[in-house]
């Protein structure tokens, strides 16, 4: 199996303190890979255990203070910073394998970077596929790179496609958990509290994907994901309400069966899957204990109860930058709700009324979807969620 020089990108969150994890994992079984460059949101004492551990020949921070302490501190390694410094780590000519493990828009620039150097891409950064996916797509048909994604459910499908076509699948079915307020009624939901909202039933995650879990509009970037990935229609992808989240994703043929995935409740899995990919690595994680006796469970999802995700598909539908501008929106609402500014329904309202405001805004003199479109987008969606 051989060993791929890494680029990390977004080491200190959940995503990348696993994958640093699995690499540590790895070399039992003598798989040895090199992380050439980490990449972290700020200065800690998280990120500089993992320098020293890795001993990388770059490092990124988003501050240029920070950056300066760290070249300081670490003069065996060129330090750079900001959004051009994480796509200066992206188009490194040693790197033979990009993990993008950034939270939001900011990971869109640097995985077109690697792609338009002719890298290999491993994308936990679904907000990228989702707001990007066009510019993806050309990237991929235009150089020689290639993209997959770390995520269990999408993990799991490439694992039950294998190779057959698309003519052979009916649909696809993500499982989701259905969050901490899936017995919730919408009374309930008015005096949530962010505690509440981040005490995911099933997996340990940052705020962000974790609040999104709780609105489901990270059930909806796996579905945008799943279509973009596997060129699958909308119209054919379905969600499933599944409590203890041990099957992943399910594929069901036009002839009537059905392959799935179980696991354990563990991201490692699926990060392993792609470093060691297309071989399986031994590996020392739990696995289910299906001989004890073992029941799975699941129940129909009503995108009734979860608002957002149904806008969500519907940026995702209407196309141009409407999935930039709901992304940004996301992220800013979520961010007042765990300030406790906005209550817990109001994420869901302010995506409603973001994307009726963007069809005024941008809809009307659509033009070719671009980076600096994406942007524009972005910073607009921004400050109108803000506002509300």
């Amino acid at each position: 199996m051989p060993a791929r020089r890494v680029v990390l990108l977004g080491s200190t969150g959940s995503i990348g303190t696993q994958t640093m994890d699995v690499i540590e994992q790895l070399r039992a079984v003598h798989v040895h890979h090199e992380v050439i460059a980490l990449s972290a949101g700020h200065d800690s004492p998280r990120f500089r255990a993992q320098i020293e551990a890795a001993c990388p020949q770059w490092i990124c921070v988003a501050d240029e203070v920070e950056a300066s302490r760290l070249a300081s501190d670490f003069p065996d390694a060129a330090v750079v910073w900001g959004r051009g410094g994480l796509v200066q780590l992206a188009q490194l000519d040693k790197a033979d394998l990009v993990v993008n493990a950034l939270v939001g828009s900011v990971g869109l620039p640097p995985t077109l970077a690697a792609l338009d150097r002719g890298k290999a891409v491993a994308l936990a950064n679904k907000e990228s596929l989702a707001i990007g996916g066009e510019l993806i797509a050309h990237a991929l048909q235009a150089r020689s790179g290639s993209l997959v994604s770390i995520d269990s459910e999408h993990h799991a499908l490439y694992r039950c496609l294998g190779d057959r076509p698309p003519r052979e699948v009916r649909r696809l079915l993500l499982t989701a958990s259905g969050g901490p307020f899936l017995r919730s009624s919408a009374e309930d939901l008015v005096d949530m509290t962010p505690e509440r909202a981040l005490r995911h039933p099933t997996w340990s995650m940052g705020h962000r994907i974790t609040i999104d879990c709780a609105t489901m509009v990270n059930k909806a970037f796996e579905v945008i994901g799943a279509h973009r990935l596997f060129g699958i229609p909308y119209e054919a992808i379905s969600v499933l309400i599944h409590p203890d989240s041990h099957v992943h994703s399910l594929v069901e043929f036009v002839d009537g069966s059905l392959l799935a995935e179980l696991g354990p409740r563990d991201m490692r899995i699926a990060i392993q899957g792609i470093l060691t990919y297309p071989e399986h690595a031994p590996t020392q994680l739990s696995r289910l204990p299906i001989e004890e006796g073992f029941t799975l469970s699941f129940e129909p999802f009503s995108p009734q109860q979860f608002p957002a995700y149904a806008t969500v598909l519907e940026a995702a539908r209407a196309g141009g930058t409407a999935l930039a501008a709901i992304n940004a929106a996301d992220e800013t609402l979520i961010t007042r709700f765990l300030n406790r500014d906005i209550g817990f329904p109001d994420i869901a309202s302010g995506l409603a009324r973001t994307l009726d405001q963007w069809r005024v805004e941008f809809d009307p003199h659509r033009s070719p979807v671009s980076l600096p479109a994406i942007e524009a987008a972005d910073a607009w969606a921004r400050s109108f969620a803000r506002q509300l």
